[in-house]
This record gives C-alpha cells, sequence and structure tokens, in this order.
C-alpha cells in the first residue's frame, strides 16, 4: 500500500444517509441523471452530444447520497448513475440508454453510433465493445489513487491534496451504501449485490499484485488497439472507417480516463502505442469531447444551473469537491 493510502487510514466521521426531495421536470422532458465525472455518465453524455440531442441534465449527489434516496431508487433500484427519463420511460444502465437514443433519434440530424445488425462493421464494433467494455474501469481509478509507485502524472483537479481528500472519501461513499443496505426498506437484495462488488474491488486494488493484473489487463486491450490500427488499409481516422463509432466513443472515454488519472506515460508516450497516442489526440479535438470536460468551469456551471438547485442538500461542495471520487468510482 502507498503512502498516501497510510496517511489516511485514520477512520473517517459517520456517514449521515440524508433524505433528498425528488425532482419535478415537465413531462416533455427529456431528462439524463447522472454524475459529469462518472464514466458510465460520461459515455452516454458523449453519446448524446454526438447524436445532437437536447437534453435537461440533473446531477445526482453521489458524495452525499442521493444515488440512495427513495426517489431515485425508484428510477433504478441499483442506486447507479446514469438514469434516462423521457416521459414515462425510465432507462437505467449506459448500455441500455444507448440503445434507446440509437433507435429514437435518427435522421440527418442525429448520426448514427451503431452501424447496421448485418453488415461487418457492426462486428467490428462490437469486438471494440466487448474488448473495453471489460476493463474494470473502477477499480483501475481507486487503485491509482492508492499506487504511489507508479509515478503517475495526474491531471487537474486530481493532484496533490485533493487526491488524498478523494482517497479518504471511498470510505464515506462506502459507509454510506451499508447505510442504505441496513436502513432502507426496499431495494436491499440490488444494493447488497452493489456493496459486495465494492468491497471487493477495494480488496483487489489494495494488494499492488492484483492491481498488476487490472494494468495489464488494460495494456492488452490497448496493445490489440495499436495492433488493428496498424493494419488498417486504407488508413481511417477512426476504429472501423473515417465516422465516430459507439467504438471510438468507448475507446476515446477509457483514453481519456486514463489520461486523466496520468497513465499516458506508463501506456502510450515516448513512442510505446503511437498509433493509440494519435487516435487520442485526434478524439480530443471533437466538440463532444470538449463539452465533456469536467475541468471547464464554465459547462459545470451551466449544467449547474440548469439543475433544479432546491433540491439539492449540500451538493455545493461535494460537486465540486471530494464527490469528483465518488463518481470516479462508482461501478
Amino acid at each position: 500500500m502507498g503512502d498516501q493510502a497510510k496517511e489516511i487510514e485514520a477512520a473517517t466521521p459517520p456517514a449521515i444517509l440524508q433524505d433528498f426531495k425528488a425532482p419535478v421536470f415537465a413531462d416533455n422532458k427529456l431528462v439524463l441523471y447522472f454524475h459529469p465525472y462518472n464514466f458510465y455518465s460520461q459515455k452516454v453524455l458523449l453519446v448524446l452530444y454526438e447524436k445532437n440531442i437536447d437534453f435537461t441534465p440533473y446531477v445526482v449527489d453521489l458524495c452525499n447520497g442521493e444515488q440512495y434516496s427513495s426517489w431515485f431508487l425508484n428510477l433504478n433500484p441499483k442506486g447507479d448513475v446514469p438514469v434516462l427519463q423521457d416521459g414515462a420511460f425510465i432507462i437505467p444502465n449506459s448500455t441500455h440508454i444507448i440503445n434507446y437514443v440509437e433507435s429514437k433519434f435518427r435522421g440527418a440530424n442525429h448520426p448514427v453510433l451503431k452501424p447496421d445488425q448485418s453488415s461487418a462493421q457492426y462486428d467490428q464494433v462490437m469486438i471494440y465493445e466487448s474488448a473495453v467494455g471489460r476493463v474494470p474501469v473502477g477499480a483501475l481509478s481507486l487503485g491509482s489513487f492508492i499506487h504511489d509507485d507508479l509515478k503517475l502524472v495526474p491531471k487537474a483537479p486530481f493532484i496533490g491534496p485533493v487526491r488524498q481528500s478523494c482517497l479518504k472519501n471511498n470510505d464515506k461513499v462506502l459507509d454510506l451504501l451499508r447505510r442504505s443496505v441496513d436502513e432502507l426498506e426496499s431495494n436491499k437484495s440490488a444494493l447488497k449485490q452493489k456493496l459486495d462488488i465494492q468491497i471487493r474491488r477495494k480488496d483487489l486494488v489494495s494488494c499492488r499484485d492484483d492491481f498488476q493484473r487490472v494494468l495489464d489487463a488494460v495494456r492488452h486491450v490497448l496493445l490489440y488497439v495499436e495492433q488493428e490500427l496498424s493494419q488498417q488499409a486504407p488508413r481511417n481516422e477512426w476504429l472501423t472507417g473515417n465516422e465516430v463509432t459507439l467504438a471510438d466513443i468507448s475507446l476515446g472515454l477509457l483514453l481519456h480516463r486514463l489520461y486523466q488519472l496520468g497513465f499516458e506515460n506508463y501506456y502510450w508516450s515516448f513512442g510505446k502505442l503511437p498509433q493509440v497516442e494519435g487516435y487520442f489526440l485526434r478524439f480530443r479535438q471533437r466538440q463532444s469531447y470538449h463539452k465533456l470536460q469536467p475541468s471547464n468551469f464554465e459547462i459545470l456551471r451551466e449544467m449547474w444551473a440548469k439543475t433544479p438547485g432546491n433540491y439539492k442538500l449540500g451538493a455545493g461542495a461535494g460537486f465540486l469537491g471530494m464527490a469528483m471520487f465518488a463518481a470516479f468510482a462508482h461501478k
């Protein structure tokens, strides 16, 4: 265990499970319940941006346990973000959300991100989706905060004291989940399963040898991508052609997460994986990527302003502070 982890082993104050008032939106609104630092929320955001879909954002206060409030568990008994609400339709889970908007929003203004199932390109997209989907992003994020020996180069705001605060806050998030399992009358089975997964993840990444296996799994995925990009003939701009697909969103977002955590030198910089490095540079130039950036406080303020503020209890500090890690480790 790294020095940072040892420094914050002191017990944190008991977490208090708050209640939150359910937000109210017009029936004709497409509402996304999410957190801007949550990996799967970011994936849905990228899809919505790429498809030019207008939506109303609602930022769920993961740090203070809004995902375990009764109103949110009515939307998703697992207490996970993101969740999409389209009138009377409630769609939890990023995969289901993406399938839903792909089916509903088509035409010249809404680019298709999943090719026709009868096409060879569809098979290629699904291969990449499967490979990236097996990467344990939550464990990768948590472990990067624990093990100092990796000599990572994290990007703001995940630097210095914020890293220690984020790591310490992981215990608070787990405690909130435990209290939810103990105190709530319903949804116990789904929440208990989620708690077991998060405890196993914490145990996994606390061991340096076990965490190395996570890092190696990521390397295998990136090596596969490097090989496939190198063999393209003719050379495409993206993974399966010259138009962005869901495979590009998944891979680009994984590279973005690795970059935020400071893994670029560990994996692809300095000529290690030149095709992957060039691909990520292209991905970072997309408008959807710039809209996604949580470090762009103008975008955050705009999204926060669109969220009904009177429904939040103590979310302000958590949203830009320790809640970042609650979202990073969520799923």
